[in-house]
């Protein structure tokens, strides 16, 4: 059931647009809102296993069990206090490689934030927006808590994040490739996927209990390997206790997760899940009595009463958290939901086994453990330099009083830091290694822990961390062609070109509109002329923030050098997208030598000596670039002792020093490491 999906309304006039749902397109009205297409996720399951329960299956067995709890519960009632159930919890932070905080790596306050909510709306607990005065809302007496062991039985703080290949991801992809990569044993944690989608409007979806293991049920065990909730990373947590997050507006409360959890413990929407436009939702059962009827979905934030079905008793009751309103208007779980997701908890596979799971049991704890956190690599606006923030963090018993931690950029050159300290369980310090330098493009920063205390660490599950980064790409001309080619829809697109400074410099639009019957309009061309040795973003932003390709018009943009070199391009984005670039005319000129300059011995296993003979020609910065024309070291040379470049870390081969000195002209020398 994939639920809470999301798309903008469009200002231009058109009937359709066309989304695709685990691999089937669908067209959707223009101007409206789809927010949940849970149908289609039952579909994609089902033809993955036609053995899997249909929806009636489903009914036909929880029905009567649900009817067994309601007498159990009624002959009880007032002779017993109900147990509150607690589910252990692992949430997957499945990012590209960012540093924590940055884009979908989110902050660990934000997922706490999550567990929060879900505990305030399962509980309906006073003085929070999980309560309410309605006389049939219902605390469920669920709670859910962050798993305190990971499967191998190791100390958890139920968080795990997972670096993959992949900048976003399809609905299809997280279902054969993230689930099945970093998925916890279903039978003992409530798995939930925090994710970056490839289409940013959906906001998370979930799969249903699976009861085929039982008695008078087909023996197929259903779906183990893709059970659990997955949600856009802007659509978890709340943005009221936890300011510091990323959140999409309406939906920054919590409550995307809240609804799929629902589903996850079997409940449907309050309208019966009936096709929408297809099927009236007034004659469709949600299986819950004091849920009344709705014939659709209600959205936004409702100030009046609704009644979409006048023949049936009740009205809308759009605050439930199986509606589809924004976040801040739900507050309702009622008694027969309550009653429907405790049966399920009772008698489904894979959830009656969570309450007697030794998840929330406090996992091993090693003597010498310590594990290592990439905080910052203070990169610096079109600067092809940065210095990198380490946390080591103790997470065995014993005091830790010396790491040894190698780094790498791109994985090469591995250099290593040795630390000193007094860190006791728990506590945590900083280290700010010196300045690296790399060149432009995208790359990749490796830290990692060969030993603590002077012996090998006992847990290397955490020894290491890998991050991804981009540095700016630099071009040799200083003027930039750029061509747009418009979509239908002009008056939408605007771009600038901005300076360090964030003046613009140039920019363009909106324009105006063109029939989508009449051909695209012709293409807008210009040159920058740019100024050398400064940087420049360019950006392009749709105001209905659904790009410039391709379902209303095949636009595109480009911004190429006289020699065809492309600094950007595209089309297909939402609201904006930015690229940087940096103009140096000079950056593969070799200007004049210092003339008294050389280096000895040539070529060398252990030491490279910098000689002038004249004094006054003593370089006072060096460079070491290798064969590929990466940057391998950059370093200020203060005394005379960084004369002697120690380069016995380096493989073997031919590199290259580029030595500088303020007001002078450079010298580039090639050496031979054996």
């Amino acid at each position: 059931m994939l639920c809470f999906l999301g798309y903008n309304t469009f200002a231009q006039v058109t009937p359709t647009r066309e989304v695709t749902l685990f691999g089937k397109k669908e067209n959707v009205k223009v101007g409206s809102v789809v927010r949940c297409a849970h149908t289609h996720y039952e579909e994609f399951l089902k033809s993955k296993n036609p053995n899997r329960l249909s929806k009636t299956e489903f009914e036909n067995w929880i029905a009567p069990k649900v009817i067994d709890s309601k007498k159990r519960d009624t002959a009880a009632k007032g002779l017993r206090t109900n147990a509150v159930i607690t589910i252990p919890v692992v949430v997957h932070v499945i990012h590209n490689g960012d540093i924590i905080g940055a884009d979908e790596n989110i902050f660990d306050e934000q997922v706490i934030s999550q567990i929060r909510v879900l505990n305030e709306d399962f509980r309906r607990r006073a003085s929070t927006p999980g309560f309410n005065i309605n006389p049939v809302g219902a605390d469920v007496e669920i709670e859910f808590a962050l798993a305190r062991r990971d499967p191998a039985g190791v100390l958890s703080n139920g968080i795990n994040r997972v670096s993959l290949t992949q900048a976003n991801w399809s609905l299809e992809d997280i279902d054969a490739i993230v689930k099945p990569q970093t998925q916890w044993n279903p039978e003992k944690y409530l798995n939930i996927w925090v994710v970056k989608f490839s289409d940013e409007t959906v906001l998370g979806y979930a799969q249903f209990p699976s009861q085929s293991r039982l008695t008078g049920i087909n023996s197929n065990g259903g779906a183990a390997a893709t059970d659990g909730v997955v949600i856009g990373y802007r659509f978890f947590g709340s943005s009221s206790y936890f300011a510091g997050g990323t959140y999409g507006a309406d939906y920054d409360k919590g409550r995307t997760t809240t609804h799929e959890v629902g589903h996850w413990l079997g409940l449907r929407h309050i309208w019966g899940d009936g096709e929408e436009g297809k099927v009236d939702g007034c004659t469709v059962d949600d299986f819950c009595n004091d849920t009344p009827n709705a014939k659709e979905a209600n959205e936004g934030c409702p100030t009046t009463i609704v009644d979409s079905c006048p023949d049936s008793a009740g009205v809308d009751m759009f605050q439930n958290y199986m509606d589809y309103t924004d976040d801040a208007c739900m507050n309702i779980f009622t008694a027969d939901q309550k009653l429907r997701m405790i049966t399920v908890l009772n008698n489904s596979p894979r959830r009656i086994s969570l309450k007697n799971s030794d998840a929330l049991n406090i996992g091993t704890v090693f003597e010498n453990d310590a594990s290592i956190l990439i905080v910052n690599l203070n990169l610096v606006s079109c600067s092809n330099s940065f210095a990198p923030i380490l946390k080591i963090v103790n997470k065995g018993s014993a005091r830790i009083t010396s790491a040894s931690i190698r780094f790498a950029i791109d994985n090469m050159n591995f250099r290593t830091v040795n630390w000193t300290g007094n860190l006791a369980p728990n506590e945590t310090e900083n280290i700010t290694l010196n300045s690296l330098t790399t060149t432009g493009g995208n790359h990749s920063f490796l830290a990692e822990i060969l030993a603590v205390n002077g012996t090998t660490d006992q847990n290397n599950s955490n020894n290491a961390e890998t991050l991804n980064f981009s540095i700016v790409k630099s071009y040799e001309s200083t003027t930039i062609n750029f061509v747009l080619q418009r979509d239908f829809f002009g008056r939408e697109t605007t771009w600038t070109l901005k300076n360090t400074a964030g003046t613009s410099v140039f920019a363009g639009g909106p324009y105006t509109n063109t029939s989508d019957s009449a051909p695209l309009p012709a293409p807008f061309q210009t040159t920058f002329n740019l100024t050398n040795n400064e940087c420049y973003t360019f950006t392009i932003e749709d105001s209905e923030e659904d790009g410039i390709c391709c379902d209303f018009g095949n636009g595109s943009y480009k911004l190429t050098t006289p020699t065809g070199e492309t600094v950007a391009s595209g089309g297909a984005f939402g609201a904006s997208e930015s690229t940087s670039f940096r103009i140096d005319s000079l950056r593969t000129q070799e200007v004049k030598t210092l003339k008294s300059v050389y280096l000895y011995p040539n070529p060398t296993s252990t030491v490279l000596n910098i000689f002038a003979e004249n004094k006054m020609e003593i370089p006072e910065v060096y460079t070491i670039i290798n064969s590929l024309g990466q940057i391998i070291e950059s370093k200020t040379l203060i005394t005379t002792d960084d004369l002697k470049i120690d380069v016995s870390a380096l493989s073997q081969g031919i590199y290259f020093l580029k030595l500088a000195k303020i007001n002078y002209e450079t010298k580039t020398v090639q050496f031979i490491k054996n």
